[in-house]
């Protein structure tokens, strides 16, 4: 009898410390995600993410907090209010850095600028950036964003006589641009395609007709440097997840969820992929990082150029997702 009680209680015991570990490991790894620009294609991965239960797959429960744009999920990430902001402008980031911000890059977001054009009104006329006369007024979204890098450098390529205006977010910027206040506009698609097929604005410029940014890293993923430190696991799942996001989102059904969630019709996401592919946002290698630095510099976002230990600590890939 004393040693059926003996194992029974041996039995209860392992039973409750199986259960207490259990219990453990379904406890999922909270993240806020600070998102710009709610309904932007490549900003909706965590959307996608969630849906298709890929965080839930890598035990992360994931926060979506929507802001304005990449400066404001940027701020977010330094205060500490977020740990991860996709898509953020790599010009920011490094101004930020540099200044001694608590901010880390995780990967790369957009490589490449094809995902960004400049357009003007269907009875603008305007040709050429080339050709615009002094005080033509061209937008991008906020200073050290991916917008006013592109735009700063299209500028300088064509020698533009176009005068650089913060417009704040591609819808935002629409607006200005269809009531006169602005002349040349810019957007990333899905915005605007739709006017485009319809014919009442048409393409000036795109952002790959700047060379220096064709293989450049415009946007990253950039997280809280002191989060990272003691979450480097956490942010590996994170991104693991998310690249299986951004896969899923060219394929027929990624673009159906991203159709619903957008609320825009599937032949207008479609288009999408004309203009920025998997591989643009690819999270390896973080690309141009010395023609950033010296974009940085002209446009008085640093004064001296980083050191190879700066950036080595600045830049941090933890998950190398690339094409196959």
């Amino acid at each position: 009898m004393k040693a059926t009680t003996m194992t029974r209680f041996a039995a209860a015991a392992a039973a409750a410390v199986l259960a207490l570990g259990a219990g453990t490991a379904s406890a999922a790894d909270k993240v806020k995600v600070a998102a710009s620009q709610k309904g932007n294609w490549s900003t909706a991965m965590p959307v996608l993410a969630e849906q298709q239960g890929y965080f839930k797959a890598e035990n992360l429960d994931v926060e979506i907090v929507w802001t304005s744009g990449g400066s404001d999920a940027q701020q977010a990430v330094i205060s500490g209010a977020a740990q991860i902001a996709p898509q953020t402008g790599t010009l920011g980031i490094i101004s930020a850095f540099a200044k001694g911000a608590p901010v880390r890059v995780i990967g790369a977001s957009m490589t490449g600028s094809g995902g960004l054009y400049w357009y003007v009104r269907k009875d603008s006329k305007l040709k050429t950036l080339k050709d615009v006369p002094a005080g033509t007024t061209i937008g991008f979204s906020r200073p050290g964003s991916s917008t006013n890098l592109v735009a700063a450098a299209l500028v300088k390529h064509f020698g533009s006589k176009a005068k650089l205006v913060s417009a704040g977010s591609a819808t935002a910027t629409m607006t200005q641009l269809m009531s006169g206040q602005i002349d040349i506009g810019w957007a990333s698609p899905p915005v605007g395609l739709d006017k485009i097929k319809k014919g009442e604005i048409r393409v000036l410029v795109r952002g790959d007709d700047a060379p220096t940014v064709q293989e450049q890293t415009i946007r990253v993923h950039a997280v809280n440097a002191d989060w990272l430190k003691a979450n480097r696991d956490v942010a590996t799942r994170f991104m693991r997840a998310m690249w299986k996001a951004h896969e899923f989102a060219y394929t027929p059904e990624g673009m159906k969820a991203y159709s619903k969630f957008s609320k825009l019709p599937l032949d207008i996401v479609q288009e999408v992929t004309k203009y920025s592919t998997l591989k643009n946002h690819a999270y390896w290698p973080v690309g141009g990082l010395d023609q950033t630095i010296k974009d940085a510099i002209a446009n008085k976002r640093l004064k001296t150029p980083l050191t190879k230990a700066q950036i080595d600590e600045l830049v941090q890939v933890v998950y190398k997702g690339m094409p196959k």
